[in-house]
């Protein structure tokens, strides 16, 4: 039990979207250990305890994360901006006009600039993006708590899990690669020897060529964008619960600290 909760000293998005991509990279390589008479999970579960001492499993979430941020501007590259952008475009026909106008009153509202017209999102398409980039960037400071709003948390959760994941291929597609070819060599070679394949020799080759195919048909950008907009459109929609007491508050605040220290000055 002791161990069990000092691996889960990572918070939540940590865990799910940094350290299990890590772990999914290297399983390939565990299950081929085991052939050799070595239970991967056991010897993981010991040594969850130490590792999360000495701060390995730390290091593996800040690796998973590293991979799949250095790629993230390639995403956006090849998807023509951040979803939550794109999605703010008058050009962008994936959601319905009367949406986006209210998401443009909206944001309005609580950027206190008048949003870009179709004419003037057509003319100047940068200064139109800074804008919906400006918002999108309010946006994911004030929907920040995920007891609040769970759902744009899990969409979150859900996107960096795919965008690092995506980010490691070249790693886990060679490990994988390398994994069950060995396997199928240790089966092929068991047989000549009249020595059947057990049933963890044959589950470890079935669960290696399954990450093998998911590394060659699953994982690439487009199943990284399905994330990506999933997050975009929660984000967007969370916009509507919000006003603009919330934004204006900090000024207020800082009004009223202020206005206190000029009375104590007095």
């Amino acid at each position: 039990m002791k161990n069990a909760a000092t691996t889960s000293s990572l918070d939540e998005y940590n865990r799910n979207a940094r350290l299990k991509p890590a772990f999914l990279v290297i399983l390939p390589v565990g299950m081929l250990v085991s052939l050799f008479g070595l239970n991967f999970s056991v010897m993981l579960a010991a040594l969850s305890g130490p590792l999360a001492t000495v701060g390995l499993t730390l290091l593996l979430a800040q690796i998973g994360r590293d991979f799949g941020k250095r790629k993230e501007f390639y995403l956006y590259s090849l998807w023509k901006g951040k979803p939550s952008v794109s999605k703010m475009r008058h050009s962008d026909s994936s959601m319905n006009v009367h949406t986006r106008e209210r998401y443009h009153q909206k944001a309005a509202q609580l950027l206190r600039i008048s949003m870009p017209t179709e004419t003037s999102e057509r003319d100047n398409p940068q200064s139109a993006d800074q804008i919906y980039e400006a918002y999108s960037n309010l946006l994911v400071e004030r929907t920040r708590d995920k007891k609040k709003f769970p759902l744009i948390f899990q969409e979150l959760t859900n996107y960096g899990f795919r965008r690092n994941l995506w980010g490691m291929k070249p790693i886990g597609l060679t490990l994988s690669t390398i994994c069950v070819f060995s396997q199928l060599v240790w089966v092929v070679s068991g047989l000549f020897a009249h020595r059947p394949p057990s049933a963890l020799t044959f589950s470890s080759l079935l669960v290696a060529t399954f990450l093998l195919l998911c590394w060659i048909f699953v994982i690439n950008p487009e199943w990284v964008r399905i994330a990506g907009n999933a997050y975009a459109e929660r984000l967007l929609a969370a916009s509507e619960t919000l006003n603009e007491s919330a934004v204006t508050l900090p000024i207020k605040s800082a009004q009223r600290k202020s206005r206190s220290k000029d009375v104590a000055i007095s």
